[in-house]
């Protein structure tokens, strides 16, 4: 509607200004020194015919019809000026009253953009249908490809069609939209990164030089963005630099919602880069066995916290692990705290002869403790011992 009442009332102000300049015609200056040059030689020629028929040379009967074709002239005279005056400033005016809503509507059509209805209203139609048919995803596609054809720099049908092939899993073809959206947006963050994820996706999570350049620009603009760090991580861990991939995993897990899939995922991968990086020696931290009360019942949907803490009075937790867990999922049974989950900047585990371990599962999901959480009984650790911390979670606030 708001499309439609802007046309109207865009149009109505067009008509406006053109009945405004039809009804009053410019006046040329040409135009009146040539009416008032008529007027002089018809009132010198009205002098001369009285002053000849004052002298008798003619009769008065003889005055009256020349003086009357006298009239007939002046009258056919400014009637010719007036009306090619008139057709010379209103012709083109009426021209362009005609042809600018045809060019206007030409240029409408030709760049696609009555298209754009058809396009909201079949989204419209996508949305309320249960299941749309392979045949309405294809009519849709095909009407966001005549509209790129006519207007490729329209960011938002570029994104879409990148994203209708991640779904489909044809990286390779969501790849050129990526490449649009780079050359229009060449210091975007997001889009760098979601160019070299395609890229790598294309390439059977091979990650060539290229898309390594771009993962690279695109943290150089935003240091926290998610699709690259995501990336960056599983091609590390896949290459067996498993500290690497917990480096960039752990800046990414903070950034995603803490019940959501992607965290889980994220989180578990954590887990498995601390396991293996401890395993072959390239890094070092306290490692966890927890249990759950079984008398508590199944796990609910929450975060599960383990926490470690000094003697020194600082309030200030030492290290925390946040690990979001849905409803019926039982939480990693041995659990790595590393100097990447110290939250005292400038310090690591080692700067703590010993510390306090604890942890709770929080049905709110912030690490403050609240009634209904599952708490454990804290353990005191040394740091310097290999053997794992036992903590159990049994009883409920």
């Amino acid at each position: 509607m708001e499309i439609y009442f802007g046309i109207g009332a865009l149009s109505l102000l067009a008509i406006g200004f053109c009945a405004l300049a039809l009804r009053q015609p410019p006046q040329h200056n040409d135009t009146q020194l040539r009416r008032g040059a008529q007027r002089t030689f018809y009132q010198q020629r009205v002098a001369e015919l009285q002053a000849e028929r004052d002298a008798a040379t003619i009769t008065a009967e003889q005055f009256d019809e020349l003086r009357g074709e006298l009239d007939l002239q002046l009258l056919a005279e400014n009637s010719d000026t007036s009306s090619a005056a008139e057709r010379a400033a209103r012709g083109p005016i009426i021209a362009t009253l005609v042809l600018v809503p045809v060019l206007a509507w030409l240029l409408y059509d030709y760049l696609g953009y009555q298209r754009d209805l058809a396009l909201r209203d079949m989204q419209k139609a996508l949305i309320t249908k249960a299941e749309p048919t392979r045949e309405d995803l294809a009519e849709f596609e095909n009407l966001v490809t005549e509209i790129l054809e006519r207007r490729p720099d329209n960011a938002q049908l570029l994104i879409m069609m990148a994203g209708i092939r991640r779904q489909q899993g044809n990286y390779v073809e969501a790849v050129p939209y990526y490449r649009e959206l780079q050359r229009l947006y060449p210091k975007d963050a997001d889009v760098l990164a979601q160019l070299a994820q395609a890229r790598y996706l294309a390439q059977n999570r091979q990650l060539d030089k290229e898309s390594a350049e771009l993962l690279s620009q695109a943290l150089a603009i935003n240091p926290d963005q998610g699709t690259a760090l995501g990336v960056l991580g599983i091609d590390a861990f896949g290459r067996g630099d498993f500290a690497s991939a917990l480096n960039y995993w752990q800046r990414l897990l903070p950034q995603l919602p803490a019940n959501s899939s992607e965290a889980r995922v994220i989180a578990s991968g954590v887990a498995a880069a601390k396991e293996k990086a401890i395993a072959a020696g390239t890094l070092e931290g306290i490692s966890v066995d927890l249990n759950i009360d079984t008398s508590l019942g199944s796990v609910p949907a929450s975060v599960l916290f383990v926490v470690a803490k000094s003697n020194d009075g600082n309030p200030m937790p030492v290290a925390a692990l946040r690990i979001p867990l849905a409803a019926g999922e039982s939480p990693p049974s041995t659990v790595h705290l590393t100097d990447g989950d110290v939250i005292r900047q400038g310090q690591t585990l080692k700067d703590f002869e010993a510390l306090s371990l604890a942890a709770h599962l929080s049905m709110s999901g912030t690490a403050i403790r609240r009634a209904g959480d599952w708490v454990s009984t804290p353990v005191t650790v040394n740091t310097a011992d290999k053997a794992a911390a036992q903590l159990s979670i049994d009883r409920q606030l």
